[in-house]
């Protein structure tokens, strides 16, 4: 055996140190870019509605109530600049993570940029003007869609899909401030899958966001709960009920977004007239119920801590899932795992009710809204083990963690079963996506057959005879031909066992043979060559004959895109 050459193997060395060092670096820039624009969303959001809701400038007096009609105002004037933005920028359709899900599924249809940024700029008006929407999900998306800005301008050697997923681990880490969590979102919600080369840049744009967080902002914790010790045992029945409870609210607020969607559509208004009719129901509504509206983070905590009483937090539970179901069908886009959380801290809060009027310990009821909150959340989003870490990591109690994993893993079971694996997976297969079939499944539905290289066939044209059809056939070794007119438009096809009885080659001829359109998917070539009996399939654009593809062509072009994801 002989020695590699020094010289290339120091320089092979070489160019994967390079490609590690700028995998790197691209992934320390998206999380610095990640922590400062999640940190300006979140507190500019926070800071626009606590200024509306300081300083009143309009207040109605019922029965010697006073109420805020600021609201009215807010989501006026959210509503006219998120028109405005839609114009000014030409989107009809918002973006969010089920659309970056999607981009790490497949690498045919990258993000649209404009169309990402828009929609980020619209969810933090929405979110600043008392919209209930949230604020994760389009962090999440404009996560990915800075990593297809970055990609662009910078040529450097990285799988696109992996540096998608550390645009969208850099969002949750600084969001949430949890590092952890969003590794394994970045994994569990997008990649679907775990390797050593994915897990590093991802890590490491984690870990910056965070680093960033604790460097240059001012984090308040998004859950503030008192110190509960480790009494799993009494606990487990009342998890189970709240994780039934749990599935319900989720369940319920999912199909809720789904129904006002179809409501939307069914109705035919403008986006101004769906805007403004939002303004005055959901306005109203914030009126005499403000908690219902804004990102609720605030109310979540109280929640938690057992400051509501037992019929408004039914109240708040209803109110949230119609305010958030209008808002989002009705032109004010956001995310749906802000509301989420507040949906489940209701539900936890109730369960909190009934469980200590059945003898629950009133110092382990706090574990209840806690679980319901993650239950609920990690079944919208479809990530279980994220949102099982994010409670560890903004808690800091193994205590709390423990707990919400039983509740958290039952409730996701329950509404896998009755509505599916997450909210983005149902959006998607609402357009026609089934992520459940695989990657590679939607990568052969995505390539189109005019990509598969055909092999050499015989071509003639209406004058021939069957003498000469018998001897191209012989000379190119093959049992079948296309028959084209001057055009190249294709008029049939005839084989070998037709000629040999036809005294015309218009009586062998074959005027419907199977066909696939050049703009045809390889799924259904693979449909249309495991029923066929033939030598190839012709492949026409426009009634043009271009190529024909044998089964060996096509199930070549699938096992090469195999290979690819393999290799990925």
């Amino acid at each position: 055996m002989q020695n590699s050459d020094p010289k290339t193997t120091a320089s092979r060395t070489g160019n994967i140190l390079i490609d590690i060092a700028s995998q790197f670096f691209l992934a320390v820039v998206v999380g610095l870019v990640m922590a400062v624009v999640a940190n300006t969303f979140v507190e500019g959001a926070r800071w626009f509605l606590s200024a509306s809701r300081t300083d009143s400038l309009l207040a109605l007096t019922i029965a010697g109530t006073s109420y805020n009609l600021d609201i009215l105002l807010t989501l006026s004037g959210a509503a006219v600049l998120i028109l405005i933005v839609r114009r000014v920028l030409g989107i009809t359709i918002w973006s969010g993570p089920a659309d970056s899900i999607y981009a790490v599924q497949q690498s045919r249809e990258p993000l649209d940029v404009r169309q990402g940024m828009g929609s980020t700029l619209a969810a933090f008006v929405a979110a600043s003007g008392g919209g209930s929407v949230g604020q994760y999900g389009p962090l999440v998306h404009f996560g990915a869609t800075i990593t297809e800005v970055l990609l662009k301008y910078m040529r450097i050697k990285i799988d696109r899909r992996v540096f998608i997923a550390c645009g969208v681990a850099g969002a949750i880490s600084a969001g949430f401030n949890a590092p952890i969590a969003g590794v394994l979102f970045a994994h569990e919600a997008l990649l679907r899958r775990i390797s050593i080369g994915a897990i590093a840049p991802i890590a490491v744009a984690s870990i910056v966001a965070y680093a960033a967080n604790q460097a240059f902002f001012t984090i308040e914790p998004t859950f503030s709960v008192p110190a509960m010790p480790i009494e799993l045992q009494p606990l487990i029945p009342f998890l189970v009920m709240t994780a039934f409870l749990s599935a319900g609210a989720a369940v319920a607020y999912m199909a809720a977004i789904r129904k006002g969607r179809e409501l939307a559509g069914r109705s035919q208004w403008s986006m101004p007239a769906l805007m403004f009719s939002c303004v005055l129901v959901v306005g109203g509504i914030g009126v005499f119920l403000p908690d219902v509206t804004g990102l609720g983070l605030n109310q979540v905590n109280q929640m938690i801590d057992g400051q509501f009483a037992l019929g408004m937090l039914v109240l708040l539970l209803i109110g949230k899932i119609f305010v958030t179901a209008y808002c989002l069908n009705a032109g004010f886009f956001g995310g749906v795992f802000g509301p989420a959380l507040f949906v489940g801290a209701a539900t936890g809060a109730i369960a909190a009710y009934v469980s200590v009027s059945l003898g629950l310990a009133p110092h382990l009821s706090y574990a209840l809204p806690v679980a319901a909150v993650a239950a609920v959340g990690g079944a919208v989003i479809g990530a279980p083990l994220t949102v099982i870490m994010i409670v560890i990591e903004l808690t800091g109690s193994y205590a709390y963690g423990l707990s919400a994993m039983l509740c958290v893993i039952l409730c996701s079971i329950l509404t896998l079963r009755f509505f599916g694996l997450s909210y983005f997976d149902r959006q998607l297969l609402d357009r026609g996506i089934d992520l459940r079939l695989g990657q590679e499944h939607i990568e052969l539905s995505l390539t189109p057959v005019s990509e598969i290289q055909g092999g050499d066939f015989v071509r003639l044209s209406p004058q021939t005879s069957v003498e000469e059809a018998r001897s191209a056939l012989t000379v190119a070794q093959a049992t079948e031909a296309y028959v084209c007119d001057d055009n190249q438009m294709l008029v049939g096809k005839v084989d070998i066992h037709s000629l040999a009885r036809a005294s015309s080659l218009s009586a062998a001829l074959d005027p419907e043979p199977v066909v696939l359109q050049a703009n045809d998917t390889l799924t259904d070539a693979m449909g249309t060559a495991s029923t066929f009996v033939g030598e190839s399939i012709p492949v026409i654009h426009e009634g043009c004959l271009v190529t024909a593809l044998s089964e060996g062509d096509i199930f070549n072009k699938v096992l090469q895109i195999q290979a690819n994801l393999r290799q990925q």
